[in-house]
């Protein structure tokens, strides 16, 4: 990792390989949500070891061998998400509701007729495995400018000015070997060569005034095959292919307000950075795992999930708006005109593809049930994030600096635990609670130092440390399950529904871009699930 210094030196990048993924971007699309059906999120996630839910199955596939009807099962999922951000002068709130269905899925079960091995399941199911739908926003004072930033990156590349200025404003001319933030600085006179024709100077001073609002859209969803089976109702085996989607929109602006020569400020001295970045990928990845059952009442469960292989799509275009005009700065051009330079000016966002390799997990579960009445389960969850989460180019070349050197410094094994307990008020009737905790994977050397990361030649600067996850569950469900002579009959088909609540907790630390005042981000998230579901038997 290189280490930012107050001038604020960019880490090193390759000019000729301008669109390097970071660290950062492959963070963001190997970490899960706690999804599932209402019943299994009730309970924290906590179904490794339980299985005969779909949610169980995606944890641990050994779970399909369990069933012994065939059901067809959705979700619904309403959320609220609230964040809040805070520099130094003040906390910005921002709010976002979404809804989508969270899973849609089929388990069929094929009777045997064999004492051994007495059915033999299939299953399909839609899962969404992440909601990237968020607001958040920070504004306050800073002691450094964006500014000087954009010079040390160029200064760190000593790219001369023949190469960043645009001819008739065509900056697709200098896009596909240049650093993209560095070329709209040079552009907008936030940046100015030196004497000596290489060096570049910031045209604002430090102890500026800034805001940053960014919007996530988008979701990652899976699309599961799954088989398993039963050993004498003591050993359930299962093994899933799944098929996942990724879909993220980003939108950012980060504002910079400058000072005069008597150091106030004011709205019309200012530049404004727009981003707009959408990514698409596709990839597989295949699953398998084993319950056993020693005794009726308890039960353990291993689950192996491989490294889903993704093959990914970044679009991305940027302008940035400037007025500086009153600004006090010795660097700044005396011919200067307040303007917007533009990364696409009608054309066709600028594309680049790569590979991402996500880490591989291992779950251990284990689960006791207590006569009619109970149900209590934990699953504990190791995440390789150090050494199997990586980045591929899609062509030949390598990227330079190489974004795994930084992940295997930044990066650490994360564990999570789940919990869940299920009470039976009635045969028909349930309660249910659960707490999930999941541990942050960066390593402490880079939270605590908040001026080391991996940055790449993007115009999208800012970046945040996520501290742990905390979720707390609870929810309720219901067997409309018909009646025979007083008692209940399970041998037909019956309906049932469930609901879950899930509250969900998580810090961050914020910069606007490497080497900014470190800002503090709160999200915290409301959601309700409801669950419908019909089990049937097929034979």
């Amino acid at each position: 990792m290189k280490k930012l210094s107050l001038l604020m030196l960019a880490v090193a990048f390759s000019v000729g390989m301008v669109y390097a993924q970071n660290e950062m971007d492959a963070y963001r699309f190997s970490k899960n949500d706690l999804t599932g059906t209402a019943r299994s999120v009730a309970m924290g996630g906590a179904f490794g070891a339980l299985g005969g839910d779909i949610s169980g199955i995606a944890i641990n596939p050994a779970g399909i061998g369990v069933y012994q009807k065939s059901e067809i099962v959705t979700t619904m999922n309403f959320q609220n998400t609230k964040s809040q951000g805070q520099l130094n002068i003040g906390k910005q709130n921002e709010n976002k509701f979404t809804f989508a269905f969270d899973n849609l899925a089929f388990v069929g079960t094929f009777p045997l007729y064999d004492d051994v091995v007495p059915f033999l399941n299939f299953g399909f199911s839609y899962n969404r495995l992440k909601s990237f739908d968020r607001k958040y926003a920070v504004m306050g004072d800073n002691t450094r400018s964006l500014t000087g930033y954009m010079a040390g990156r160029a200064n760190f590349n000593e790219v001369p000015a023949s190469r960043l200025s645009l001819k008739d404003n065509d900056f697709w001319g200098v896009w596909d070997s240049q650093d993209w933030l560095t070329v709209l600085g040079y552009n907008s006179f936030l940046i100015n060569e030196g004497s000596n024709g290489s060096s570049y100077s910031p045209a604002i001073s430090n102890n500026v005034s800034n805001d940053l609002f960014v919007e996530e859209k988008g979701y990652i969803s899976s699309y599961d095959f799954n088989i398993g089976t039963s050993f004498s109702d003591i050993v359930s085996v299962g093994a899933t292919i799944s098929m996942t989607d990724i879909n993220y929109r980003l939108y950012s602006q980060y504002t910079e307000y400058m000072p005069d020569g008597n150091g106030a400020l004011a709205d019309n001295r200012r530049f404004d950075l727009y981003n707009w970045n959408r990514t698409d990928g596709t990839g597989w990845q295949v699953k398998a795992g084993v319950i056993i059952k020693p005794v009726q009442e308890f039960r353990i469960g291993i689950a192996y999930h491989s490294p889903t292989w993704y093959k990914m799509t970044d679009h991305f275009a940027a302008d940035l708006s400037h007025n500086l005009s009153g600004v006090s700065s010795s660097s700044l051009d005396p011919d200067y005109v307040a303007g917007t330079v533009k990364s696409y000016d009608g054309r066709e966002d600028a594309v680049f593809d790569y590979k991402l390799r996500t880490p591989d997990k291992w779950t251990f579960s284990m689960a006791g049930v207590i006569g009619t009445k109970a149900i209590i389960s934990a699953d504990y969850e190791l995440t390789n994030y150090k050494n199997n989460m990586k980045l591929f180019n899609r062509n030949s070349k390598a990227f330079s600096p190489d974004p795994n050197e930084y992940i295997k410094n930044d990066f650490k094994m994360a564990s999570a635990l789940r919990v869940g307990l299920e009470y039976r008020f009635t045969s028909k009737f349930s309660g249910r609670v659960g707490y999930s905790w999941v541990q942050s994977p960066f390593d402490s050397k880079i939270k605590n130092n908040g001026n080391e990361v991996t940055t790449d030649p993007r115009p999208v600067t800012q970046y945040a440390f996520d501290a742990d996850t905390h979720y707390i569950t609870y929810g309720l469900g219901y067997q409309f399950i018909p009646e025979r002579r007083g008692k209940s009959d399970w041998s037909n088909g019956y309906f049932y529904t469930d609901v879950a609540f899930v509250m969900k907790s998580q810090k961050a630390d914020l910069y606007s871009f490497a080497g900014a005042d470190k800002a503090s981000l709160k999200t915290n998230s409301f959601q309700g699930l409801l669950t419908l579901g019909y089990k049937f038997s097929m034979n």
